[in-house]
């Protein structure tokens, strides 16, 4: 929280991300998902190199919400929805 003339305000960001799998090998990464959903961009596996579009292939999709200290530090990460992916 930070002191802001005499009341304390609770300090938060956000991050839509999205939850893809490899639909070669299954391995599963996470995006922000303006890249996913908006650009619907191609990306390279990692494990088996095979490129694949990361809209089609995305199976979940949140809104994080990050809880800070006075200095911006991360304290606590939790969902705050689920969105369509």
């Amino acid at each position: 929280m930070q002191a802001n003339t005499d009341k304390w305000v609770e300090m938060k960001a956000w991050l839509d991300v999205s939850v893809l799998r490899c639909p070669n090998c299954g391995r599963h990464y996470v995006e922000a998902s303006w890249y996913v959903v908006e650009m619907e961009s191609d990306i390279e596996c990692g494990e088996c190199s095979k490129e694949f579009n990361s809209k089609k292939n995305a199976l979940d999709r949140a809104l994080l919400e990050f809880q800070l200290d006075e200095n911006g530090k991360i304290q606590n990460v939790k969902i705050s929805k689920h969105l369509e992916p």
